[in-house]
């Protein structure tokens, strides 16, 4: 505390946290619970967690029972402290006594207390370890075919989050029922039968609430699923926005991500209505239930002719408030453990699923007597969990000699379900020890689909897959790229060892780019990798790959990225005869479509479009199979290609400043909170705040006003022998119900109204901010770390932030109206305020510096959660395939315990201000008793009850006052981080850009580049320089180039992804784009990325047309055109909802190159739009741009220099700038450098 309030506080201040609340004891121990349960039983999760932290569970029990002793000896002590004000013959020796057993009573209250929520807050940070580690355990397990990636972060972040807050009030399950009885049974003996109203009471408000908790659980499922829903899309957004960008989808994806919201918001209004009805019930023991007592102590007392005492009404109305208190937690906890249950539920389902069962057979059993074992029982009865293989050393495998098989694929049928037909069937061919085996085949053949299943990730249909090999590097086609340093992507889990790290870096291509970064091999490779080009990003995977020293590399064509001198260096450094691969005696199965390299391979097997093996041999042999090889639409130029960004375009992206997420809430930690209240509240109109305090004081006054009221009824009363007492029950009446019309008020205007309205403007804000931000912004901050602002700081807002803060108001106005009536009726006690007061603003003070700068600790700590949970769901294979799952384990638990330090550490320094504020309560009691004792003869006996019960009910209060605001407190923390972001992110939209083109622009095509240099932030490097170019309208135009040039710099800065020099100017049809907005230059054009995008959980349709310009007709016209219409139907048509992963990378592209035909733009963009296409659909791609795209500019960077040849113009690049510009016929007659790149790639 003391060093938070004097420094700013980093992770490294904070205490290590105690040896039982690390992770991987966590999970041993409810690892250990949950294997012994019966999986299948109900909620059998929820007791194996609360089983696998029993002894924190059973001291919190203890301690509860301890501050329920001490809660119920203050009726008590407020009977006996009446009856000695009463009587003034009794010696004050007695009232001496009865101080000291106040002032022993309060302490007692205070340390049991403290204890109490010690132990319950170590149960809750048990539980939260326990749960994100089970979670992640499974995701690792998780199998291929059946996981949601948005499943997964919901389940860690908001459900987690809400059992959390849930399980804080677990005890008052048991603990507040056990106080109900004992309260009825001491009423009773206070009042005799009319103690059977407040009863009565209980039971209805009890009833009410288990009626409405069943509605609860499942209005809250509902508003779950629409938060995945959203949370899975805006992920999706935030690890392409490159590509999101690029094709000015901006606006229509922040319209999409806020209509999810908005969609989601009204799906939570249910079971806000629902959470209202809580707050009533809850609240209304303390209304009615006096109300209801003494109505029916009346109606008796007419009878038995005894009148309301002063005594009898205060003692009464303490066990009213004693018995009220745990109804009111009762009824509060019982829809949250009702919802706890479900997000229990949801969890039990998700480790439930189906995990990755490794299908592959040893080889030995292929010809053993097991093989009858097998006819009979199929693979399942030799299935092994992938965790019992991944991890073993490859010095472990069985020897096999060199041209002999180490996998079989025998008569094997595959695919992603079984209710669909197999992708691949009845396949069978040999993977032979240290042999290159290369997989060809047209799009959609199931090329991808192979490479999964001899990872074992895909279970047979029928046949089998045999398998000697431990460890496999695998490649995916879509490189797994981490937000770690160059280094780091590439060691992996290995260990540094410089000769053969360099040897590496050399072979695959990546020495020159590594040399021209900023940071060298330190820099950061962005989430994603988004901060390399596409090209680097497959040589920095395939770097990884081959460091590893696995026996069995498997590449799913990663060499489609690559410039032709780059991947010439490549093969020739892994491939021939003396390259690392053979030397390492490598066993490796390559997918390509590059048939110009097939020379490499020592087995080739080729795929045909029905997914079946249509030829398999040599090279030679295939050659010699004269039909099929004629068949082949072979690549008679190899790969030319830019990979991407320049080189030196990565040291603007790599080197950029630090983002806002550090710097600005470093520096806003310590100050104060009233900015973040104003900035929360001024998302509604004032009116709304207005009328919500007015509620919430009508409650507070009408509520402590039946006590002032009771002062006088029971004066009265026993003056006038009962005459007033229907005068005064009307009057108690009307002021029950003012109270109930004020806390129903402000829960139903609060939770219904304005929560929703706050939550959805808060969302826009954070949104429009990110998809404003430069494309710098997101290479160099963690997509973990943005994801988690929409994640979980939005659900803190939508659920903890909102009934922290009713609970709270209401508490707040409770409080002062108590502080005000001890006053009136000690006039003495008066002079405790000023010191009082002095005391909490020091207090404050102290305290909120260190606890505000924890929150944003613990905030910022669950950021490296998200992305590695994201980053583990995004290279789920290539993790299991390396062996790497131990591993990312322990990373996993130092993650977790990181985040574990802060989040138990808020709750230590939240119970340090909860003892202290528990002593001066118990000061408070203590002077107001010392008072009493020696001014006796001035105080009426009602006025000492008056005082005595609300410096007990303050207690209670205050009690409660600080749960709520500890928990205020920290879900301000969510609205805190969102306006630090949205304040001080910079926005790529810069002031001047703000003409408006006439609506049909460009209508031509024309384009005009003049001198134009640019780099990727406004004070960074250029990256470009000096280009000047002029296209003619129609023209199409090829940009080539060795890696590094500059071509997608030269796109991105066509497409005002770059910062343009002032002495700049780029015209399309005369207009100068750098004065536009630019998210109208980008929608203004039509854009196929290098890497596919498409918007989750929306239809084939709105893909294809985003802004639903175009007929059906039209659209199944383009899909027939390109041969995409069967498939797109496979997926269920224009109208079912797209899932990309059913679909190829091939197949990916094509669809791009759909939705831009069907733009019915002027100006077209291709981004190696034929990457990731085998020949014959890249033969159709050319085709399609010359005959749909007449009367277009296109301009295309090309990787295949066949594809440009023909186009009317080439820009070749070189450091940036333009150095040759003419008809590429016309290059190629002389000696040029589009020339040498011919020859290079035509080998």
């Amino acid at each position: 505390m003391k060093l938070g309030f004097s420094n700013f506080l980093t992770e490294h201040d904070l205490y290590a946290i105690e040896n039982s609340l690390l992770g991987k004891r966590l999970f041993a121990q409810v690892e250990k619970s949950w294997r012994a349960a019966n999986q299948i039983k109900s909620n059998a999760l929820f007791w194996s967690t609360i089983w696998s932290s029993r002894t924190v569970f059973l001291l919190g029990m203890l301690s509860r029972i301890c501050l329920m002793a001490f809660k119920y000896a203050q009726p008590f002590l407020i009977q006996r402290t009446i009856g000695f004000a009463s009587n003034l013959d009794e010696d004050k020796a007695i009232g001496w006594g009865l101080t000291g057993a106040w002032c022993c009573v309060f302490i007692g209250l205070a340390i049991a207390n403290a204890f109490y929520w010690h132990m319950t807050y170590q149960f809750v940070t048990a539980v939260r370890g326990s749960l994100i580690s089970l979670i992640y355990d499974k995701t690792l397990d998780l199998s291929i075919t059946a996981f949601d990636e948005s499943i997964a972060v919901t389940l860690m972040s908001a459900d987690t989050e809400n059992i959390c807050m849930n399980f804080a009030s677990i005890h008052e399950m048991w603990a507040s029922p056990i106080e109900c009885g004992v309260a009825l049974y001491l009423l009773y003996r206070q009042l005799g039968m009319a103690f059977l109203a407040p009863m009565v009471v209980a039971i209805v408000s009890t009833t009410g609430i288990l009626m409405i908790a069943k509605y609860i659980a499942n209005a809250q499922k509902r508003w779950v699923r629409g938060i995945q829903t959203r949370i899975d899309v805006t992920a999706s957004m935030l690890g392409s926005m490159k590509e999101v960008k690029m094709l000015g989808l901006t606006d229509v994806l922040n319209n999409l991500v806020q209509s999810l919201r908005v969609r989601e918001l009204d799906l939570s209004k249910k079971f806000r209505k629902l959470m209202c009805w809580r707050v009533l019930f809850q609240n209304s023991m303390e209304a009615i239930a006096p109300l209801a007592t003494f109505a029916t102590y009346v109606v008796i007392s007419q009878e038995t002719g005894n009148p309301l005492s002063t005594a009898s009404a205060y003692t009464s109305l303490s066990l009213i408030y004693l018995l009220s208190n745990p109804m009111s937690t009762l009824i509060r906890t019982i829809p949250g453990m009702k919802a706890s249950l479900a997000c229990f539920d949801r969890m039990q389902g998700f480790l439930l699923s189906d995990s990755c069962k490794d299908h592959r057979l040893p080889l030995s059993v292929r010809d053993s007597r097991a093989q009858q074992e097998i006819r009979n029982f199929g693979p399942r009865a030799f299935s092994q969990d992938r965790a019992s293989i991944e991890l073993l050393d490859r010095s472990n495998e069985p020897s096999v000699v060199i041209g002999q098989p180490l996998m079989i694929v025998s008569d094997a049928s595959f695919g992603w379900s079984k209710t669909e037909a197999p992708v691949l069937s009845n396949i069978s061919f040999p993977i032979r020890k240290s042999h290159f085996t290369f997989v060809i085949g047209s799009v959609g053949s199931g090329k991808s689909t192979l490479m999964k299943a001899l990872l074992g990730e895909l279970q047979p249909y029928k046949g089998f897959v045999y398998t000697d090999a431990r460890r496999i590097a695998f490649v995916d086609q879509k490189p797994w790229i981490q937000n770690l340093t160059i280094r780091q992507n590439i060691l992996g889990i290995s260990t540094y060892h410089k000769d053969w790290y360099d040897r590496v870096v050399h072979a695959c291509g990546l020495e020159q780019d590594i040399a021209e970064m900023p940071d060298k091999d330190a820099t950061k490779a962005g989430s994603g990798g988004v901060s390399l080009s596409g090209g680097q990003n497959q040589r920095l995977a395939l770097a990884r790959a081959i460091h590893s020293k696995a026996g069995v590399l498997i590449l799913d064509d990663v060499f489609s990225g690559q410039d032709a001198s780059t991947e010439e260096h490549i093969y020739r450094m892994l491939f021939s005869e003396t390259g690392l691969l053979k030397e390492l005696g490598t066993t490796v199965v390559c997918v390509t479509n590059a048939i110009h390299r097939l020379a490499y391979a020592d087995h080739v097997v080729a795929l045909s479009e029905h997914g079946t093996v249509q030829h398999q041999g040599t090279f030679e042999q295939l050659k010699n199979d004269t039909d099929y090889f004629s068949g082949l639409h072979l690549r008679q130029n190899g790969a030319a290609k830019e990979d991407g960004e320049s080189s030196t375009a990565n040291k603007e992206s790599t080197s950029a400043p630090q983002g806002p997420e550090e710097e600005t809430e470093s520096a806003n930690r310590a100050l104060g909170e009233l900015a973040t209240y104003g900035y929360y509240f001024n998302t509604v109109p004032k009116w709304h705040v207005l009328l919500l305090v007015a509620l919430t004081v009508l409650f507070g006054a009408a509520h402590k006003m039946t006590e002032l009221l009771l002062s006088f009824w029971t004066g009265h009363s026993v003056i006038t022998q009962q005459s007033v007492n229907n005068f005064y029950l009307g009057l108690y009446s009307m002021l029950a119900g003012l109270a109930i019309i004020g806390i129903m008020g402000a829960a139903v205007h609060y939770l219904v109204i304005m929560v929703p309205l706050s939550s959805e403007v808060l969302h826009a804000r954070l949104l429009r901010t990110v998809m404003n931000a430069p494309l710098s912004f997101f290479s160099r901050m963690d997509v973990g770390v943005t994801t988690n602002r929409f994640s979980r700081d939005m659900s803190v807002i939508d659920t903890e932030l909102p009934f922290a803060l009713i609970d709270l108001a209401i508490d707040t106005s409770v409080t002062i109206m108590a502080v005000i009536l001890m006053c009136v009726f000690s006039g003495y006690f008066v002079a405790t305020l000023p010191p009082l007061a002095f005391f909490c603003w020091l207090l404050q003070r102290f305290y909120l510096r260190t606890s505000r700068q924890i929150r944003i600790l613990e905030l910022q700590a669950n950021s490296p959660l998200f992305t590695q949970f994201l980053d583990t769901l995004q290279g789920l294979s290539s993790v299991r395939s390396f062996g790497w799952v131990k591993q990312f384990k322990e990373q996993h638990f130092q993650f977790l315990d990181a985040s574990q330090r802060p989040y138990y550490l808020l709750f230590s320094i939240q119970r340090w201000l909860a003892v202290i504020l528990d002593l001066a309560v118990a000061a408070l009691a203590t002077i107001l008793m010392v008072l009493i004792v020696k001014l006796r003869d001035n105080f009426e006996p009602k006025f000492v009850a008056m005082a005595l019960l609300n410096v007990t009910s303050f207690s209670q209060y205050l009690t409660q006052l600080i749960k709520n605001y500890t928990q205020l407190e920290t879900s301000l923390g969510a609205v805190s981080r969102t306006k630090e972001f949205c304040s001080t992110t910079d926005s790529e939209n810069l002031l001047g850009e703000v003409v408006t083109p006439p609506e049909s622009w460009p209508s031509h095509g024309h384009v005009q580049i003049e001198n134009l240099t640019a780099a990727y932030t406004t004070s960074g490097e250029p990256v470009l320089h000096e280009v000047s170019l002029e296209i003619s309208a129609g023209f199409k135009v090829g940009v080539v180039g060795r890696s590094g040039s500059g071509k997608s710099s030269l796109m991105a800065c066509l497409l005002r992804m770059l910062e343009v020099d002032s002495k700049s100017s780029i015209k399309f049809d005369g207009i100068d784009i750098t004065t536009l907005p630019r998210q109208t230059v980008r929608a203004s054009v039509a854009v196929v990325p290098q890497h596919p995008f498409f918007m989750k959980k929306t239809t084939v349709r709105d893909n294809l047309v985003p802004r639903g310009e175009q007929p059906e007709e039209r659209i199944l016209a383009v899909l027939k055109r390109l041969r995409m219409k069967d498939a797109v139907e496979k997926l269920g048509g224009l109208d079912s909802i797209l899932d990309v992963e059913r679909l190829s990378q091939g197949q990916r592209q094509l669809l791009c190159l759909a939705r831009a035909i069907l733009a019915n733009k002027k100006i077209i963009f291709l981004d190696e739009a034929s990457s990731n296409v085998d020949a014959k659909s890249e033969q159709l791609i050319r085709q399609v741009v010359q005959e749909e795209f007449v009367g277009c500019t296109v301009i295309a960077i090309a990787h295949r220099l066949g594809a440009v040849v023909d186009f009317d113009r080439v820009a070749v690049m070189g450091g940036g700038r333009v150095i040759e510009w003419d008809n590429p016929r016309e290059l190629l007659k002389k000696e040029s450098e589009f020339k040498r790149l011919w020859d290079l790639s035509s080998g």
